[in-house]
């Protein structure tokens, strides 16, 4: 470490007062990411479109070297991940469950902040919380055909919908140049003493206000064919991954699609978690138990429970809040 100090002073690399790095500032340079390619912002990594001075492989080398030389380094420890920490409330006491590492183990427990209640609540280990959330999330998958077929459709919806938003919008564009046209035969007629000021302000404000209504209209149309499309489309993908994601996706991935699922609903009791769905996957899971995943043509299958699920997303849940 010595020698690095000494060829980065030698190479004009020194402290604001002249002096050699100390050995932390020598160690935040050698495990800076920006060199193989990443670099880190507001807490996280990116991939860099820089050129690379190292290869990824020198890089964990010298990971390896100062792990195992350099102990006595003040570095922030590495963040253990904790992703099921704030997923679920505890039943017993509604109080919210945490993460605490004992003996190299992650364990999720109740913060029994509730002060009214006693809460009687075990420990339950991280691996098994994932069995339980895996077995939340199996219920809540969409056939990957069926998943295909949906989003296929959904194209055609899209491009149909495009079409008729199309023809409104140039109506409501040929309205507002028509308007255009009138403000400035107006104001060529105020401009020539034709127009009197009080007609001409007067007219001027009906056809401003109604140029104004037609502007949003047209704008409300251009965005309006998103308000349930991609919503829907979002559903269709989240549903169609469910299955792969309870069975091998990450944790931290399973966290992100439970809140889906489940918003806030999630408790944990006895070392068993439960939870009701929030809307679409509610329906899914409804539709699926009645056997009506059935479809003829359109968009939706021709039963209740899953022509509902299109209706569903015009009210689009936001996820951590209860449906």
């Amino acid at each position: 470490m010595d020698t690095l100090r000494e060829f980065l002073a030698a190479h004009g690399v020194r402290s604001k007062s002249g002096k050699l790095l100390g050995k932390e500032a020598v160690a935040q340079i050698l495990t800076n990411p920006i060199y193989y390619g990443h670099f880190k912002y507001a807490g996280e990594v990116h991939e860099g479109t820089h050129q690379p001075i190292i290869s990824k492989k020198l890089f964990d080398e010298v990971q390896a070297v100062l792990t195992r030389r350099f102990r006595w380094s003040k570095l922030k420890k590495p963040i253990v991940p904790k992703p099921f920490s704030g997923l679920l409330r505890c039943r017993e006491c509604n109080s919210a469950i945490t993460a605490e590492i004992q003996k190299g183990h992650t364990y999720y427990r109740c913060t029994k902040k509730n002060k009214a209640c006693r809460c009687t609540q075990p420990y339950i280990r991280e691996e098994a919380l994932d069995i339980e959330i895996s077995r939340l999330l199996s219920p809540f998958s969409l056939k990957s055909e069926w998943a295909d077929d949906m989003l296929v459709r959904l194209d055609g919806e899209r491009k149909l919908d495009a079409q008729a938003s199309n023809i409104v919008v140039a109506e409501k564009r040929a309205g507002i140049a028509q308007i255009n046209a009138r403000l400035q035969r107006l104001l060529d007629g105020f401009l020539d003493g034709v127009i009197e000021r009080e007609v001409y302000a007067a007219e001027k404000a009906k056809l401003m206000s109604e140029k104004k209504t037609l502007e949003e209209q047209s704008s409300a149309l251009s965005i309006g064919r998103k308000t349930w499309l991609e919503p829907m489309r979002n559903w269709i993908l989240d549903a169609k991954s469910a299955g792969e994601i309870a069975l091998t996706g990450s944790r931290n991935e399973k966290k992100v699609l439970a809140s889906k699922v489940f918003g806030s609903n999630l408790v944990l009791d006895g070392k068993k978690a439960s939870g009701s769905a929030i809307k679409p996957f509610a329906l899914l899971r409804e539709a699926a138990t009645n056997s009506e995943m059935v479809g003829v043509t359109g968009l939706e299958p021709v039963t209740s429970s899953m022509s509902r699920m299109r209706s569903s997303q015009l009210s689009y849940t936001p996820i951590g809040r209860k449906g």
